[in-house]
C-alpha cells in the first residue's frame, strides 16, 4: 500500500519541478514540449498510483460496542448542549468540555442502572 506521506511528497516534488522549468527560447519549443510532456506523464502516473493505492485500502472495522455507546452519548450530550445554549440555561463559566464530562458521567450512570 502506498504511503500517503510519500505520495504527497512526490506530487509536491513534481509540482515544484514543473514550476522551476524555465520557458525555452523561441528555437527550443520542441525541447520545451518534451519536458512538459514528461512532467505531465510523471504526474499522471503518480496520480494513477494514488488511485490504485486508494483501492487497496483495508475496509474499516466496525466500531466496538463501547465505541458505539460513546458516540451515542456524545451525540445526546451535543444535542443537550445546543438546546441549553439556545435557551440560555448554561452557566457562564461552563464550557463544552465541562458540560460533556458531566453529561457523559450522567448518561453512563443511567446506562448502568
Amino acid at each position: 500500500m502506498a504511503d500517503p506521506e510519500a505520495l504527497h511528497a512526490s506530487l509536491f516534488h513534481f509540482s515544484n519541478l514543473a514550476a522551476t522549468v524555465k520557458p525555452a527560447p523561441m528555437g527550443d519549443s520542441i525541447m520545451n514540449r518534451l519536458v512538459c510532456c514528461a512532467l505531465a506523464s510523471a504526474m499522471s502516473l503518480s496520480l494513477a498510483g494514488a488511485v490504485q493505492a486508494a483501492g487497496e485500502m483495508k475496509p474499516q472495522k466496525e466500531p466496538t460496542a463501547a465505541q458505539a455507546a460513546a458516540r451515542e452519548r456524545m451525540t445526546k450530550c451535543s444535542a443537550e448542549w445546543k438546546q441549553a445554549k439556545t435557551n440560555g440555561k448554561v452557566a457562564q463559566d461552563v464550557t463544552w468540555p465541562k458540560f460533556w464530562s458531566d453529561c457523559n458521567k450522567r448518561l453512563k450512570g443511567e446506562a448502568k442502572a
